[in-house]
């Protein structure tokens, strides 16, 4: 009887404790952890892969084949500013603009002869008017391109490279 009592509460203190089924929790975790960060690390992994390698391939490489200054063509395009010397976005779009214009005036991209115009509407005359009803102009700065009798409108922040991408994909 004496070893039926000894058993019996070796089993109580085994339950008591916990014994078994508190260490099987505590390995447990200690896998579910592992597997968590091993999942973790793959993800972030993955995603630095992606960025860095995947997303950033292009399928052109940007070159200057196209713009010739003497190659001569029947087509034409004009690009044309509009903006006021009070206004801060103008002031800021300006020297972007000269520097578009001496870079590309006169040079012909994908066929087409590259003209630049500018109007200075500050002070508003009969000509600028009618220009502005033409072409609708409601807001400064505002730059447009006319080719093949067709008026685009340039709808970004004029940067020299956002107007450069903007002549090299609509010409």
């Amino acid at each position: 009887m004496i070893s039926n009592s000894n058993t019996v509460n070796n089993r109580f203190q085994v339950l008591k404790t916990g014994g078994f089924v508190n260490r099987f929790r505590g390995l447990m975790n200690w896998k579910t952890l592992l597997l968590i960060i091993f999942v973790l690390f793959l993800l972030i992994f993955g995603y630095y892969t992606y960025k860095n390698f995947v997303s950033n391939k292009t399928s052109f490489k940007a070159n200057r084949e196209h713009i010739s200054k003497d190659q001569n063509s029947n087509k034409s395009a004009n690009m044309i500013l509009f903006y006021v010397d009070w206004c801060p976005h103008c002031k800021t779009a300006k020297p972007e603009w000269d520097s578009l214009k001496t870079e590309y005036e006169g040079k012909s991209i994908n066929g087409y002869n590259l003209m630049f115009t500018e109007y200075n509407c500050t002070n508003e005359n009969q000509e600028i008017s009618q220009l502005m009803d033409k072409y609708s102009i409601e807001g400064y700065p505002t730059i447009k391109l006319i080719k093949d009798n067709q008026v685009i409108e340039y709808d970004a922040k004029p940067t020299k490279s956002t107007m450069e991408q903007f002549l090299n994909t609509v010409l």
